[in-house]
């Protein structure tokens, strides 16, 4: 009996080290993501840069100011990464992460359907690989870029309704707004205190939705929604950290008792 349960032991370890392995050689970023434009009718322009090329673009370039950067770094993202975080791309477009991903998040799916199953990643780079959210994935790739490159940034949740950036810029800071590609060169306190100052930054918002977009966001809407209470936003999911270490020490765990029977035996 006890060999029976090390082998099926061993069986089930391998199995999950072959679904790591193959992981290594697939993306998340479905290629239909291109075209996912022309179904749904929503932003304009939505997708332009394809992965990994964007990867490669968010790399600092030498001698470019903090602000050069960030800017940049906002365009990049807004025209890399779609709006997109409908339930009927659960599987297709890999809100719920895929098995051959990380097994211990696809099984999550399942037990806690209400956090996981639509999963907003606390890694930057496993969202960009992945290309689709609302304005919090944008901004959790643009927040993740500038940590990386020494810029302070935190992700705000603005009035309840959309999620930004706010970087440190000297001794101010800016607002970045990757979901619509806009910066706005005001603080929060600013901004809070006069709603208006963000007219002007978002006054072209009809011109990024194509005209039958269901409830788009307009300029009046960014103005009141800056004029209202603000807080940080955070996405830091312990176990997300924890899954991309225990797919691999899982298996291991479980094929060591047939290897240590087999070490014994050959001694």
């Amino acid at each position: 009996m006890k060999k029976i349960i090390i082998s099926v032991l061993f069986i089930a370890g391998l199995i999950l080290l072959v679904i790591n392995i193959t992981g290594l050689f697939k993306t998340m970023r479905n290629p239909e993501l291109y075209t996912l434009e022309n179904q749904i009718k929503n932003r304009i322009g939505d997708v332009k840069i394809p992965y990994p090329d964007i990867r490669e673009r968010l790399v600092r370039r030498e001698g470019e100011s903090e602000k050069d950067f960030m800017t940049r770094v906002n365009s990049l993202v807004h025209d890399g990464f779609a709006h997109y975080w409908k339930k009927e791309g659960i599987d297709k477009f890999y809100m719920r992460v895929p098995i051959w991903e990380n097994y211990l998040l696809y099984a999550a799916s399942y037990i806690n359907p209400a956090r996981y199953e639509r999963y907003e990643f606390s890694s930057y780079k496993k969202g960009l690989e992945r290309g689709v959210g609302v304005c919090s994935g944008h901004s959790i790739v643009v927040k993740g870029v500038l940590k990386e490159n020494g810029i302070n940034a935190e992700l705000l949740d603005v009035g309840g309704r959309h999620v930004v950036v706010r970087a440190a810029l000297g001794d101010s800071a800016i607002i970045l707004d990757p979901d619509f590609g806009i910066v706005v060169p005001f603080d929060t306190a600013s901004l809070t205190a006069n709603p208006e100052l963000a007219r002007a930054p978002y006054s072209r918002m009809a011109a990024l939705y194509y005209p039958e977009a269901k409830e788009p966001y307009t300029t009046e809407l960014m103005v009141e929604i800056f004029g209202k209470h603000k807080h940080v936003y955070d996405v830091n999911n312990w176990f997300e950290y924890f899954s991309y270490w225990a797919i691999w020490f899982i298996p291991l765990l479980l094929m060591l008792p047939l290897l240590l029977a087999l070490l014994r035996r050959s001694n």
